[in-house]
């Protein structure tokens, strides 16, 4: 829910305006009955406030799918739902055995080609002596010189293959990213995952949620989202602790408008300032954003301003009847409306259209 727009609102009491049988609701306890049944009511000096009131659902400020790299099965998990972890802390291993073995043969295999290669440079080295003297041929230098050559390859490429048996062996221990909170686990030891190299592929072992900070996703009506600003302070409400008051801010208001329930608006995120443990993510909660404040205003009820002729008038009593009066119409809310010029404290007005002729302009 929120507060309608200010021209939703003088739309509002147009209509009312033409139900003149019917009474409509005065200022609690400023209006009263007339003999012919019309009502009226006080103008009196208040302060007045304009807020759009909005709902969401809360959500981590951050929020991190953990995903496997390497294929592999699980060996060890070290953490439950609900832990707190900080960054770095250890979370999950995969079996690396036969990473290790694959690793150990490596090895082995790079010790060969380290041998190779060195026995190769000193024949073709030797070979490129022996022909300045003329006791080989120059294709037996080539030769010698190309076996050289492919042993660094062989040397070259079996570095790399170690390198990359042992970039996954690190993969195998796995570390949280964020400092968070596991909000899921559905995976368990024993299970084989397949390892991806993109954030779309691989098997999702958690998620991590830093619940420190939380937001609230709203979709803010374009007619409102005008006049609000990143940064402004907002009032949060959250419907599972009936009573309870938070503080909080604009985040973000969306670049470009979106359609949701058929309204046209802005997704704005709420970042919640306070701190209270026992909000989680999935909660409803109302937001309260303050726009505008009249401070000391005239006020009427919101059913005394009709609209005439493109103009806004009152009906204020005079003697035993109600006069017409033009007026200037401030800020209003759901329930007031401020009259800038043209009543004064203690009027008494109608707040439906009155049956005898207004005497007086």
């Amino acid at each position: 829910m929120r507060f309608p727009t200010f021209a939703s609102l003088l739309a509002l009491a147009v209509a009312l305006s033409g139900c003149g049988s019917n009474p409509a609701k005065g200022e609690k306890g400023g209006s009263r009955k007339r003999g012919d049944g019309d009502q009226a009511a006080k103008v009196v000096r208040q302060d007045l406030d304009f807020a759009v009131e909005v709902t969401g659902d809360l959500r981590p400020s951050v929020q991190v799918d953990v995903k496997a790299e390497v294929s592999g099965k699980i060996k060890k998990i070290r953490v439950d739902i609900g832990q707190s972890v900080k960054r770095g802390a250890p979370l999950l291993e995969l079996d690396d055995y036969d990473l290790l073995t694959e690793r150990a043969s490596t090895l082995i295999e790079i010790e060969g080609a380290k041998l190779h290669l060195s026995k190769a440079a000193v024949n073709a080295k030797r070979a490129q002596e022996l022909l300045v003297g003329g006791l080989v041929s120059k294709q037996e230098a080539e030769n010698l010189k190309l076996d050289a050559d492919i042993a660094a390859n062989s040397l070259d490429r079996a570095t790399k293959r170690l390198q990359g048996v042992e970039d996954k062996i690190v993969k195998t221990r796995i570390a949280s990213p964020i400092d968070g909170v596991v909000t899921t686990l559905p995976v368990v030891e024993g299970q084989v995952v397949v390892g991806g190299p993109s954030v779309s592929a691989g098997t999702l072992l958690m998620t991590l949620a830093n619940l420190t900070d939380m937001l609230i996703s709203t979709h803010v009506n374009q007619m409102d989202v005008t006049r609000m600003r990143e940064g402004q302070a907002v009032e949060v409400a959250v419907d599972a602790f009936e009573g309870a008051k938070l503080g909080g801010k604009i985040q973000l208001i969306a670049p470009i408008a979106t359609i949701k329930n058929n309204i046209k608006g802005f997704a704005v995120d709420i970042l919640v300032t306070s701190q209270d443990r026992r909000i989680r993510p999935g909660m409803s909660a109302n937001v309260r954003i303050p726009i505008s404040r009249a401070k000391a205003a005239l006020t009427v009820p919101i059913e005394a301003v009709f609209r005439e002729e493109k103009k806004r008038v009152v009906y204020v009593k005079n003697g035993d009847r109600f006069e017409r009066r033009e007026v200037e119409v401030g800020l209003a809310t759901s329930d007031r409306a401020e009259i800038k010029r043209g009543v004064q404290e203690g009027d008494l007005v109608s707040l439906i259209r009155p049956k005898e002729k207004p005497g007086g302009s």
